[in-house]
């Protein structure tokens, strides 16, 4: 990981500003020195452009007149020192930052949580949204010096207590696993969770950053569900892009890995240079497409192995669609 920090005097006021490469994502904190620090995070297309958006906003800084006080192992001292919450437990980083929203918004938003028997550290709330997202269970998983955390999420109608508590057993010993340097760890479980074979760990780049980089998420997959090989960018776009997986709905249908890049030739072509994560529906109007496309079109598709299926208007037959799900879901004489 590479990382600078700088500071700046004005008007009587010293202010702090670092910012860290890790492979293709940028994370900057900023701040007044003695006061509540900042953070985002950007995800770039590949360590290229990445390293080049952390050169420009290095110069942007320098140009602001900020002046690099602290390199190396010395950064994170400096970043310690100008956070007042560095040590801080993870509930009072949240009261902290949710009452600087309004007056009384902690216990609004804490009001109703409450801790599960038997499992320390641990509290769940029941949202009884009549819209929108309907029903869900929200849990909160603190580490055992209370730093960091995990949450995760269950929609009322696949909530298992059953299933919960297995869940529970296997993460809360692994809660470091989100905070092991990688974006996501994927995690194969001993035995199933109801339908799931795995487990997501994920960063809190993958999770906005929320309450400073302390609280990550953990979310019960199928293995088919993310790929092995999958890089932060697109289990990014698996989790939050398009179609995105619904994650807080335990009594899902499987939901594979759909990467495309496609050639399709017509009046208006359709062109996908390179493999990226796309809907079932974009997947059905490809092929749609590509039944009238014009000679040389075609159609690759990528699941979680990173096996290829490469279709032409020729090589499509009343099987296909079948041909496609095995492939998807891991059944397929292509694997």
């Amino acid at each position: 990981m590479e990382a600078q920090y700088f500071e700046k005097s004005s008007g009587g006021v010293m202010r702090h500003w670092k910012i860290s490469l890790d492979g293709i994502r940028c994370h900057i904190a900023w701040g007044q020195v003695g006061g509540q620090t900042q953070r985002s995070s950007t995800t770039l297309d590949d360590e290229a452009h990445a390293k080049h958006h952390f050169t420009r906003k290095v110069s942007e800084k320098r140009r602001q007149g900020y002046v690099e006080v602290a390199s190396g192992a010395a950064i994170e001292a400096a970043t310690a020192a100008a956070d007042v919450m560095a040590d801080a437990k993870l509930l009072d980083v949240m009261r902290a930052q949710e009452e600087k929203r309004y007056e009384g918004a902690w216990d609004f938003y804490w009001a109703g949580y409450e801790p599960i028997a038997g499992n320390e550290g641990v509290f769940a709330k029941f949202h009884d949204f009549k819209a929108g997202p309907g029903p869900f269970y929200d849990y909160l998983v603190l580490s055992k010096d209370e730093r960091r955390g995990l949450h995760f999420g269950v929609k009322e109608p696949g909530h298992d207590p059953n299933n919960v508590a297995a869940f529970l057993d296997f993460i809360r010993p692994r809660l470091e696993l989100a905070f092991s340097g990688h974006s996501h760890r994927k995690v194969p479980l001993p035995s199933l969770i109801g339908q799931f074979d795995h487990v997501l760990f994920c960063a809190p780049s993958l999770c906005h950053n929320r309450y400073g980089g302390r609280l990550g998420q953990a979310i019960p997959i199928l293995d088919r569900e993310i790929g092995d090989e999958d890089g932060e960018t697109l289990v990014e776009a698996r989790l939050q892009g398009r179609d995105s997986m619904p994650s807080t709905t335990w009594d899902r249908e499987p939901f594979p890995v759909i990467d495309l890049k496609f050639d399709l030739r017509s009046e208006k072509p359709v062109r996908e240079k390179t493999f990226k994560v796309y809907p079932r529906s974009m997947l059905e109007r490809g092929i749609r497409l590509l039944t009238d496309a014009l000679p040389g079109s075609w159609l690759e598709i990528r699941n979680y192995r990173r096996d290829v299926l490469a279709l032409t208007s020729a090589d499509l037959t009343q099987e296909t669609p079948a041909e496609i799900d095995r492939f998807l879901l891991g059944d397929s004489a292509h694997a």
